[in-house]
């Protein structure tokens, strides 16, 4: 029962750092939860080794139990947005509203399905009419964990343009491992295949990516 997850662990390690284009870091901090709502702040850094782009975010966010399948979220971001080639900067609030449905299919196996309103206000411009982001994830947990290794998951999110009226980013991620790193936190490290389509053409790029889980 454990040889394809210790297979498929041992393929990921191998094979992405050797194809990425990027590399993502993600972290939420919980600072406060009670059954059925939590908040914290969200954090990211992004960086684009070969193009330039350098993104940094700081989220405070608040969720929301619902009913027993759905979730409520708000989140307040500010992101520095940096192109370390030209040396350009600005920054960007942007609010934003989920409504987030998860299924229990089986015991070990879960289903995500994160809907995201996003409205970014770039510095010295009007706020824009805004995108819509719609991932879906399945994870599986382990029926036994093999050391700190607790799970694996695959997703899928694509990002709408309101302004634009099209889909204009979409990012999958083939293969993604959770690991219990402490009784209060949880890591994520995943590979994900990022594409853009800035004008006409699509652009594809492949990421590392780490997701770090404190609960205070």
């Amino acid at each position: 029962m454990r040889t394809l997850p210790r297979l498929l662990g041992l393929i990921f390690l191998l094979q992405t750092p050797v194809y990425a284009d990027e590399w993502w870091a993600w972290a939420w901090l919980e600072f406060w939860q009670k059954p059925g709502s939590s908040a914290g702040v969200f954090l990211a850094n992004r960086e684009d080794t070969e193009d330039g782009p350098y993104t940094q975010l700081v989220s405070p966010r608040f969720k929301q139990e619902l009913l027993p399948w759905l979730d409520s979220g708000m989140g307040l971001s500010v992101l520095n947005l940096e192109n370390t080639v030209s040396n350009e900067r600005h920054w960007q609030l942007r609010p934003e509203l989920e409504l987030n449905p998860h299924f229990e299919v089986s015991k070990h196996l879960r289903i995500d399905w994160r809907n995201r309103m996003e409205w970014p206000w770039n510095e010295e411009e009007s706020l824009k009419a805004g995108r819509f982001r719609h991932r879906v994830q399945l994870g599986w947990t382990l029926p036994h964990a093999i050391g700190p290794w607790t799970r694996l998951f695959v997703s899928n999110e694509w990002l709408v343009n309101v302004d634009r009226g099209q889909c204009t980013e979409n990012r999958l991620v083939p293969l993604g491992l959770t690991f219990k790193t402490s009784s209060h936190t949880d890591l994520d490290v995943f590979y994900m295949i990022d594409s853009v389509m800035p004008k006409e053409t699509w652009i594809h790029e492949s990421v590392i990516g780490t997701y770090l889980r404190v609960r205070f």
